[in-house]
């Protein structure tokens, strides 16, 4: 019996054992390793990008304003699949699952900047513990490895995280991935919704923990899921059900067809092969059905953004797949669209200025950009009426994207895919170049934002990498049309040897008493015409002077810097034959002194030079004519809230114009709600939501705008979420 007792024990002990944990449970007590046969982090900007948005969508599908924190825990849960690992003494080693912990971990120590930023030190402590774990009297990081500490403790501060010369492929990832976090993390996460996100994210969010009793079984664990027993994907079942019903004599071919299409898809990226076929599905056959205004996909298109194979075969009628040779002609059809989608894929890490909008597009996170090309293109066209073709979308989708930008209306990736989706509806059953450039020129006319709006657009907390890509635009074009070369792949590296410049160094003092207050002198130092993009090494060697000690240096530099100095002009042909020909005398000229009047000047040249750019005139074909007048006041953010502050008002709750005060450490700010129910600070930039306003007024990283401001009443200043309530509660909204 003790032998059998014996055998039963050291017979569990091997056993694998699973269980289910939330993000809280998986981040606690431990202190994660690499085993040596696992891989380093791989994820691109991509991956991490569409970890963020499938938690959001989940997250808004549930989240109301009004709702008590204690709410979330009535939320639905969110399942983010299994991870293996195996614990030895005080370390535990992951086996499979290190990208999601290692996005999810990067996520914990952003949230937690977010929530100090709003004050909410008691939740942010919370996380903290989370980031960090403590092991016999040693604070480590949670995933603990050593390159990467150093990043981890500085990555969010206020002062950007520098790469190390030398630095690994897999750290330059992840300072990729926490770009992603810093400068397209949803705008309504930011905001009020932040605590109830957290909240859900460590306690409605969960992982299958699989824990393998030794390293041997650990590795046996990574062989098999790695190299033999995965189990099938949408791809294979996609494959397997087509080619099923191809004949015998012709399945071999079909077959080759359609390995060969996958491995050719698959050396782009691990997960191109997916990505295109969702593509191509949603350009060539989905009901996309979302109106202009639309902020939902159709549900086609959420159908086939999940397992795809099990839409075809649900559709097999509307995608004519009733003979044998029905099925062959779609792998061929795929198979041939999957060239073109290999070009667009080149295009977009690879700049080159036939096709530069699909480049540009890729670098703002326009992930569905092939859609509506695809959609576009018919059986017949050649390459050159492809990339005709490819090239009048991108520049549509780029030209709607600035605009939307400059105007702070909601220009994420998502944003933008979403406008992608809409136009494959306009576009599908192959239209001709002429014709497409019709539809294109119409929707471009039928734009209600121009860039008359970005008078005081500028550099904020959470879009530097947004003012980034215009300055790399505005001082692109300028450079190459004065014969200096096309440069713009080296203004958009990633890996960032040029950087924003601000033309007033951080001196409050040097510019009294024409800004008496910090805020209107942070107002016009971030302000774009008071900005350059200049090479790093240069800008860090200078940026500090004063503007007077600068400009010897800016001569040197691209022509929107060395426009600034009083000798620019001289000997300088091809720079004063561009400045006669756009008549841009007055706004690109040299300042002696850069005051508030010199910036507003270079803010009307940066306008200029947007107009000429993002010209639809010379794009589509389209007339140049102002956009039309439009009411905002129920223009959504991403925050699908129920009610707008301009409902308020047109309930009595509120006066037309009312007056906002917010209230911080003894700091007092001033805005007022405009007809079209954006917010005008008090230094004039307006903002499409309470929040981002108030990010900006307070110079912060997050902001609970309707919990922020207060509306100045007669007798009274209630919190613009308390009048919400009222109204709610009174049915009045």
């Amino acid at each position: 019996m003790g032998n059998d007792h014996d055998l039963g024990g050291a017979l569990l002990e091997n056993l694998i054992q699973s269980k289910a944990m939330t993000i809280e449970e998986v981040f606690t007590g431990h202190r994660y390793q690499l085993d040596s046969y696992q891989r380093d982090f791989t994820w691109g900007r991509t991956d991490v990008r569409r970890l963020i948005e499938d938690l959001r969508k989940k997250f808004v599908e549930n989240w109301k304003l009004e709702h008590d924190r204690e709410h979330v825990a009535r939320y639905q849960p969110y399942f983010m699949g299994p991870y293996v690992y195996h614990v030895d003494a005080s370390v535990t080693y992951l086996v499979d699952g290190q990208q999601r912990i290692t996005t999810l971990h990067l996520m914990l120590v952003y949230l937690r900047e977010l929530l100090r930023a709003q004050d909410l030190d008691h939740d942010a402590a919370r996380l903290a513990g989370l980031i960090e774990t403590r092991k016999f009297g040693k604070s480590v990081h949670t995933l603990d490895i050593p390159e990467r500490r150093q990043f981890l403790d500085e990555v969010f501060k206020d002062n950007d995280y520098a790469l190390p010369e030398g630095a690994s492929g897999a750290l330059r990832r992840l300072w990729d991935a926490s770009r992603v976090f810093r400068e397209e993390f949803p705008d309504d996460l930011r905001g009020d919704a932040l605590p109830y996100f957290v909240d859900w994210l460590l306690d409605g969010v969960c992982m299958v923990g699989i824990r393998a009793a030794t390293s041997e079984q650990g590795w046996e664990m990574y062989e098999s899921m790695n190299d033999r027993g995965v189990r099938l994907g949408p791809i294979d079942l996609l494959k397997s059900f087509l080619l099923s019903e191809v004949d015998a004599e012709h399945a071999g071919g079909a077959a080759n067809v359609w390995r060969q299409m996958i491995s050719e898809l698959a050396g782009v990226d691990v997960n191109a092969p997916s990505d295109f076929i969702k593509t191509y599905l949603i350009g060539r056959y989905a009901e996309v059905g979302a109106g202009k205004d639309s902020d939902e996909l159709s549900e086609d298109v959420k159908k086939i953004n999940g397992p795809f194979h099990t839409w075809v075969k649900d559709n097999a009628v509307r995608l004519e797949l009733t003979r044998s040779s029905d099925h062959r002609r779609l792998i061929d059809d795929l198979a041939g669209n999957a060239k073109r989608y290999l070009t667009l894929a080149s295009a977009a890490t690879n700049y080159v200025p036939e096709l530069g909008g699909v480049y540009f597009n890729a670098y703002n996170g326009i992930s569905m950009q092939a859609a509506p090309i695809l959609a576009a293109v018919g059986p017949g066209d050649d390459s050159s009426t492809f990339k005709a073709k490819a090239k009048l979308i991108a520049d549509y989708l780029d030209l709607v994207f600035v605009r939307r930008l400059v105007n702070d209306l909601p220009a994420s990736g998502t944003d933008l895919d979403r406008e992608a989706v809409r136009l494959v509806g306009l576009l599908r059953g192959g239209v001709g170049v002429d014709r497409l450039r019709e539809v294109l020129a119409r929707e471009v006319a039928a734009l209600d934002y121009d860039f008359t709006g970005m008078n005081t657009y500028g550099l904020r907390s959470n879009n530097r990498r947004q003012v980034r890509y215009l300055l790399a635009r505005l001082t692109g074009h300028v450079e190459t049309a004065c014969a200096r070369g096309d440069e713009m792949s080296r203004y958009l590296d990633s890996r960032r040897p040029f950087e924003i410049e601000h033309i007033w160094a951080n001196h409050f003092d040097r510019y009294q008493p024409e800004t008496p207050t910090h805020a209107e002198f942070d107002s016009y130092r971030n302000r774009l015409g008071a900005l350059l993009l200049l090479q790093k090494s240069d800008n860090a060697s200078y940026q500090d002077l004063p503007y007077e000690k600068k400009l010897d240096y800016y001569q040197r530099q691209n022509h929107l810097a060395g426009a600034l100095h009083p000798k620019h002009r001289e000997r300088n042909a091809p720079f004063n034959k561009f400045v006669k020909q756009h008549k841009l005398d007055r706004a690109l000229r040299a300042f002696p002194k850069f005051d508030k009047a010199a910036i507003r000047t270079r803010q009307d040249l940066y306008r200029r030079l947007c107009e000429i750019i993002w010209n639809p005139a010379a794009s589509f074909g389209a007339s140049v004519v102002p956009a039309q007048s439009s009411d905002r006041s129920r223009t959504r953010t991403r925050a699908r809230y129920d009610v707008a502050v301009t409902d308020l008002i047109a309930k009595g709750l509120l006066p037309r114009g009312v007056q906002l005060v917010g209230r911080r450490r003894n700091e007092q700010f001033h805005a007022r709600v405009l007809d079209d129910g954006r917010i005008q600070v008090a230094s004039g930039e307006s903002f499409g939501s309470l929040s981002a306003a108030g990010e900006f007024v307070l110079q912060t990283k997050a902001c609970p705008g309707w919990n922020f401001w207060r509306a100045r009443l007669h007798d009274r200043e209630p919190r613009l979420v308390e009048v919400r309530r009222e109204a709610l509660e009174k049915g009045l909204v």
